[in-house]
């Protein structure tokens, strides 16, 4: 931490980190002695590179790359568990970290004893963790086994007990690993629910995932890492797809839905979503136009064929469904479905399409399914973007939905 940065700014510069790694395997004490005089190798493995970054106070920043980029590296630097070999790593204000599951516990403290011993880690006295810990404790959902080891916890129980902590110690800068993909669902979104919470009172909040869903719930920045360096630095939609293309996935990028086993007559061989200008996306505002693009492939002719689609929440529930008569395909045909005005809220969806040869069977069976992810819109929460104006006392007040 320095003074001379605003509590909650974070700032990197130049900053450069290099890791040594051995190369041999391990060996028997015979091979030890009988090989004495041929020492183990080391790798060197450059883990940032020059990265610069400026995050002011308040800004949520989703840090995302392929593995190996840099991501961890970064946040262990900004935390000040691992030392640069040249450049500045430094957070204003009070920082708290969740890196890794377990980090900072003590196997034979029970979970209670653990969050004295972590708020202690964090600068924070025995006093202030006593005026949080009843909250810390609810929040864990955790019940008596808040009094148990935390050496026979499961992993989602080590996340409920290190965020609930975390969340709980009112830092400037909140630094979070992947490690929130552990918890079930619900939790999950209790998370991003108190994340949102300690944003809105003025913290920072840098966040690495995988996930473009927790990315887009959260942040209105992304940073790129690939090969220790920063790619890109901007809007998260531009900035997600930018890291598909580094992943190849970007297109083609859906999955098979059909039981292994007997090609069906006619299936869809490639589904994608593209944007207003014909772009590969998964990551959309409300109120983009959105197209769904599918080929489908008959192996044989296919007499009154149908192609459906369903568009389904995180849960599984059907949010939307339509589908069309096709008539009589033979060999390849490409099917669209254009979404002038894209009427969903913050959110991960799947997008599941199917084609049949003989009308819609029962049971609705889908061929293909694929992610479409939603950012979050000022003025609206649920699933569907029914925005509109209010009138008070006669006066009307224009709420304009997002371009």
């Amino acid at each position: 931490m320095s003074a001379a940065l605003a509590p909650g700014e974070i700032v990197l510069e130049k900053a450069t980190r290099t890791f040594r790694v051995r190369r041999d395997r391990s060996r028997t004490l015979k091979e030890l002695v009988v090989r004495r005089g041929s020492g183990a190798t080391h790798a060197a493995v450059q883990a940032l590179r020059e990265v610069s970054l400026r995050i002011g106070p308040g800004e949520a920043v989703g840090l995302v790359g392929r593995n190996g980029a840099g991501k961890s590296s970064t946040l262990a630097c900004l935390a000040g568990i691992v030392p640069l070999d040249s450049g500045r790593a430094q957070c204003g204000g009070r920082v708290i970290t969740l890196l890794e599951l377990g980090a900072g516990f003590g196997p034979d403290f029970s979970g209670r004893e653990n969050i004295y011993l972590n708020g202690a880690l964090h600068g924070f006295g025995r006093e202030e963790i006593a005026e949080r810990i009843e909250d810390i404790v609810a929040f864990s959902e955790l019940g008596e086994f808040i009094d148990l080891p935390v050496k026979v916890y499961s992993s989602g129980m080590f996340l409920r007990l290190g965020f609930s902590i975390a969340a709980h110690l009112d830092a400037d800068v909140m630094l979070i690993d992947e490690i929130l993909a552990v918890g079930d669902e619900s939790f999950q979104r209790k998370c991003f629910a108190r994340i949102a919470q300690r944003m809105e009172a003025g913290a920072t909040l840098v966040l690495v995932s995988h996930d473009p869903g927790a990315i887009e719930r959260v942040c209105r920045r992304v940073v790129v890492l690939d090969g220790g360096r920063v790619t890109f630095d901007g809007e998260v939609t531009e900035g997600l797809l930018h890291y598909h293309r580094l992943l190849g996935t970007e297109d083609g990028a859906s999955r098979s839905s059909r039981p292994a086993g007997g090609g069906p007559a006619l299936e869809v061989a490639e589904l994608e979503l593209l944007d207003a200008d014909g772009r590969p996306r998964s990551a959309y505002r409300p109120g983009e136009a959105l197209a769904v693009r599918m080929r489908l492939r008959a192996r044989s002719e296919a007499e009154r064929a149908v192609a459906a689609l369903e568009v389904r929440s995180e849960r599984g529930e059907l949010c939307f469904r339509t589908d069309t008569a096709l008539g009589t395909v033979e060999g390849e045909i490409e099917v669209s479905f254009e979404v002038p005005r894209l009427a969903l809220l913050e959110g991960s969806y799947d997008v599941a399409v199917g084609a049949h040869a003989q009308d819609a069977p029962a049971g609705r069976l889908l061929d293909r399914l694929t992610r479409l992810v939603v950012s979050r819109a000022e003025g609206g929460e649920g699933i569907a973007d029914l925005r509109g104006s209010w009138t008070v006392a006669g006066r009307s007040t224009q709420e304009e939905a997002l371009r």
